[in-house]
């Protein structure tokens, strides 16, 4: 079992490297692209929350609920995400599908660790605009692939009883490539410029989690992280070509971007808190709230109807188990799971704040000993059409598998 997840952790990991469109909004065409749902699949169908966490589920976004982990767990989320996107001249529908995250998590007498491999941005569009060029019809087309990935390892102590304190370095690197063809009828050739960007950069997460128990049965659990700000390096290169309408190319010439070769990109310093109550092993609720400073800036591209501003998650959500420990029903020992997101994304164009609202369900349903597959939807709206921007609505499946194991325990019997 081992062996072949270790297999499947290679071949998942590549595919991580040579990159993935996770996306195809139109959004993502700002800065590095949009902000990744990096939660596990348990936190994304109870909103997003990163408050809860026992003997066998932790937040991968706060590496003090590492200390709360009883069991080794290997953990793997995949998505399938389709959505239609509305203008006001019409609208259309697209879908990808795309990992997650990876991780391997291992608790110990004094500590736990965990590493492993999850997106931090998701490039990925395509756009038309047809219009007029010095009298003549003209098709402007942009296409973008790519993102910045998040390797980490998160390590978590507990200094006294019921507090876990947790520190994770992430490794952000990641390749962005943006297309910008425009025919001209009349024009036998058209023109091509192609800028691609290789990114790189460390980003620290702190973490803290406390739970205490309230007249003996009820859990109280609080949370918080912070992430101070980091730098994102950018080795940024530009070409420049022709095109014939049959889809041929021609001869691509360098640009020299001369200081904008190398740039480097400000990633806002983040905080969260959480707080829930619950029943253990039974129910819990909990909300959560993300707030970021000004947000990602790239000096390479400048739009006048662009700014980036702080953003912002308020994420409530739970769920219920009606009876962990049944043997004679199956349905009684699934994990049910509901939750709701806010957020304001940081982006503002014309003028116009590009919000999304999410609402969320999901199951958990046990397999072999403490090991759950996690299954669950997403229905939201991002965007909006005043100014002649986009509405998307999404529907977002996730599916994550938690594998918990026992190591490091001596056999007292063979």
């Amino acid at each position: 079992m081992k062996n072949k997840f270790l297999s499947l952790l290679v071949v998942l990991t590549a595919s991580f490297a040579l990159g993935q469109n996770a996306t195809l909004s139109p959004y993502s065409y700002f800065g590095f692209g949009q902000v990744a749902n990096g939660t596990t699949a348990e936190n994304a169908m109870m909103g997003g929350i990163t408050v809860y966490a026992d003997s066998t589920q932790f937040s991968l976004n706060n590496p003090a609920t590492l200390k709360k982990l009883d069991f080794v767990q290997y953990r793997v989320g995949a998505a399938y995400n389709s959505m239609e996107q509305i203008s006001s001249n019409g609208s259309g529908t697209t879908s990808t599908a795309s990992l997650n995250y990876l991780a391997l998590s291992v608790p110990t007498k004094h500590f736990a660790f965990s590493f492993g491999l999850r997106p931090k941005t998701n490039l990925g569009y395509r756009l038309r605009i047809d219009g007029q060029l010095e009298g003549l019809n003209a098709s402007t087309f942009y296409e973008g692939t790519g993102g910045v990935n998040s390797t980490f390892l998160s390590v978590a102590f507990a200094p006294v009883n019921g507090l876990r304190l947790g520190v994770s370095a992430n490794y952000n690197f990641g390749l962005t490539e943006k297309t910008f063809t425009q025919n001209t009828s009349g024009i036998q050739r058209g023109t091509q410029i192609v800028t691609r960007s290789e990114l790189s950069g460390i980003q620290y997460v702190l973490g803290a989690h406390y739970d205490k128990l309230i007249k003996s049965k009820y859990l109280l659990q609080l949370a918080a992280t912070y992430t101070p700000a980091a730098s994102l390096e950018s080795v940024n290169s530009r070409t420049i070509g022709s095109t014939t309408t049959s889809g041929a190319y021609g001869s691509f010439e360098t640009v020299n971007l001369g200081s904008l070769a190398n740039t480097s990109n400000k990633l806002a310093s983040e905080t969260t808190v959480g707080a829930g109550i619950g029943l253990p092993q039974k129910w819990f609720l909990g909300a959560s709230y993300l707030s970021t400073d000004k947000g990602i800036t790239n000096p390479l591209e400048t739009n006048m109807d662009v700014s980036y501003v702080a953003s912002s998650i308020f994420s409530v959500g739970g769920f219920y188990i009606p009876k962990y420990d049944s043997f004679t029903n199956y349905l009684s020992r699934v994990v049910y799971r509901v939750g709701a997101r806010w957020e304001h994304t940081g982006l503002e164009l014309k003028n116009q704040s590009i919000k999304d609202f999410g609402i969320t369900f999901g199951v958990g349903l046990p397999v072999s000993g403490l090991s759950k597959i996690n299954i669950g939807v997403a229905f939201g709206q991002r965007g909006t059409l005043d100014a002649g921007l986009i509405k998307e609505n999404y529907t977002n499946i996730m599916l994550g598998f938690s594998l918990s194991d026992i190591w490091f325990i001596k056999r007292k019997y063979d």
